[in-house]
């Protein structure tokens, strides 16, 4: 009996033990799952965390690339006027240079417009290729020297207040100078069909034509 008292005692100790131990291990489960649960948490926060600064740096490089952006155009639309400015002046100018060109023109038509309707053959003179002849004066007549020259063609040219007369190109002399016989050079323009002297040389002393 006492054997059997014994026996029951040990297994009891044994249930005991064994039970301490299961406890043990369920905590040591719960404290994992815990850990667990809390290291979850932490990795989420860290993770939220961490998207929050992704998302304002992100925020933060969206708006300076923003801001760059407009300065961009800002300077762009900048030059662009400068630009326009540029050109509309340059056009500005070229235009009053045209208007002054036109002015000019139509003064300087004007003036010759002028010129033809007080000596018009003078101007023609002025403006055109003049033809030399070397001859002598056969005759006379107003403002007409009739000239053969030395190919014995017989030319009527006339003068006029724009005619220079000089004597032997050394001092101006008055057309009455110049007589009937007289070697000269003259210097002539065509004015329609007029030949109209630009200038009258006396290169010779006057002779008495032969009657």
């Amino acid at each position: 009996m006492r054997k059997l008292m014994i026996a029951v005692t040990a297994v009891a100790g044994l249930t005991m033990v064994a039970g301490c131990k299961k406890d043990d291990v369920q905590e040591q489960r719960e404290d994992v799952a815990e850990a667990r649960q809390e290291a979850a948490q932490e990795t989420a926060e860290a993770r939220q965390a961490e998207g929050k600064e992704l998302a304002a740096a992100q925020q933060d490089a969206n708006e300076e690339i923003g801001s760059a952006r407009q300065e961009a155009n800002e300077d762009v639309a900048e030059a662009r006027q400068d630009a326009n400015e540029k050109i509309a002046g340059a056009n500005q100018e070229v235009r009053d240079e045209e208007k002054e060109l036109a002015e000019a023109q139509a003064n300087r038509n004007e003036d010759l417009n002028e010129d033809l309707a007080q000596g018009g053959s003078g101007m023609a003179g002025a403006t055109a290729a003049a033809t030399t002849i070397n001859g002598r004066v056969l005759s006379k007549s107003g403002d007409t020297l009739t000239v053969v020259d030395t190919s014995n063609r017989e030319l009527k040219i006339k003068t006029n207040d724009k005619t220079a007369v000089m004597d032997n190109g050394s001092r101006a002399v008055k057309l009455d100078d110049i007589k009937e016989g007289s070697q000269v050079r003259a210097s002539y323009v065509m004015d329609g069909k007029d030949m109209v002297a630009r200038d009258v040389t006396l290169v010779a002393p006057v002779k008495k034509l032969e009657q």
